[in-house]
């Protein structure tokens, strides 16, 4: 591994197996870092704004890391976009398979409730309890695709010579 910098923030180049999974160990702390860091971040514009840079960031140091193995292998970045679209789609279901539906269901067959602030918070609660509650099936279905696509991605040897994407930085695993 040439450097961190290299490896976590620059998409140019090719990375092997043994990189990647460096890269994806960092970015496995690094997330479960922010989950602590907002856990006791007070409210605020900070509380506000670092999310939301974090976000971006986290979302760089991804195409950064698995575009670079996809690289190696002598892809495109497309199946990682693929994979973006096929968790949003998921992520839509889960929403709507535990709890939307009926959200959805009871503003549609209720339209008055439209106009009475005491019944539609009630409704977002029943939403918001049903979603709650289903949680830890939510999360473990948004982890097996991005879990399943890493597995590949370590499954799979890159290319022995040098390609489009240029020539392999760091260890060749």
């Amino acid at each position: 591994m040439k450097n961190a910098y290299s490896l976590l923030l620059s998409p140019r180049g090719r990375i092997g197996r043994v990189d990647f999974l460096i890269g994806l160990a960092f970015l496995i702390g690094f997330v479960f870092a922010q989950k602590y860091i907002f856990s006791i971040m007070p409210d605020g514009l900070v509380s506000f704004f670092l999310p939301m840079t974090l976000f971006f960031l986290t979302f760089h140091i991804v195409l950064c890391v698995y575009g670079k193995r996809l690289h190696d292998m002598g892809y495109t970045i497309w199946p990682l976009t693929g994979l973006f679209f096929v968790m949003i789609i998921a992520a839509i279901m889960v929403m709507l398979n535990f709890g939307g539906l009926e959200y959805f269901n009871t503003v549609i067959a209720h339209p008055e409730y439209a106009e009475d602030e005491a019944a539609m918070k009630q409704v977002q609660q029943v939403y918001q309890n049903t979603l709650a509650a289903n949680m830890p099936k939510a999360r473990i279905l948004m982890t097996i695709l991005p879990g399943a696509f890493s597995v590949w991605l370590l499954s799979r040897s890159g290319q022995a010579e040098d390609n489009q994407y240029g020539s392999i930085i760091g260890t060749k695993v």
